[in-house]
């Protein structure tokens, strides 16, 4: 598999580059639910895990961003997953949490329902998103990993938000 998201693989304790395969290195994964939907990411974007925390809402801006959220001296975006990624609402809950994650120099708070566990996966086993998905209104979905019993979607997170970065580099526009 290429590397689209960038995942970082890590050789087990005490086992030097050259004893491990490159589709043997593990790999460390985030997974987290969205509606009925298990979804991972690299662990090594996600900064924190928090409960929710006051969002401020931002006027104009889209559906699936709720506002910013000040953390630390720090103002970030806080994007709903599933109003991104079903186009609904859901209530907050107790399981409700906010992934802190970095996205090349940004960093970004994506809200999901709730988080399931970190888990390691060989990178091999790691498959590439069928072809009619990658093409098709999911370009952000670019492996499956698991049993079929239980499939996980790996999200290119940046893809994901693709248009907001590119709004925020851009500006406010004049006019």
């Amino acid at each position: 598999m290429t590397d689209p998201v960038n995942l970082l693989a890590r050789r087990p304790r005490g086992v030097t580059a050259d004893d491990v395969p490159a589709h043997e290195l593990e790999v460390q994964l985030c997974a987290f639910f969205v509606g009925n939907e298990e979804y991972v990411l690299d662990i090594m974007r996600v900064e924190e895990i928090l409960p929710p925390q006051r969002v401020i809402p931002i006027p104009h801006a889209p559906a699936f961003v709720e506002g910013v959220l000040h953390l630390r001296g720090a103002m970030l975006p806080v994007v709903d997953l599933r109003r991104r990624l079903l186009e609904q609402d859901a209530p907050e809950t107790k399981r409700t949490r906010l992934l802190v994650c970095r996205l090349g120099p940004r960093r970004v708070a994506v809200r999901v329902d709730r988080v399931a566990e970190v888990l390691r996966v060989r990178k091999g086993d790691i498959k590439p998103a069928p072809a009619l998905m990658a093409a098709g209104r999911t370009p952000f979905v670019v492996g499956v990993c698991g049993p079929p019993e239980r499939l996980r979607l790996l999200l290119d997170l940046k893809a994901l938000l693709r248009s907001e970065l590119d709004r925020e580099s851009r500006g406010p526009t004049a006019g």
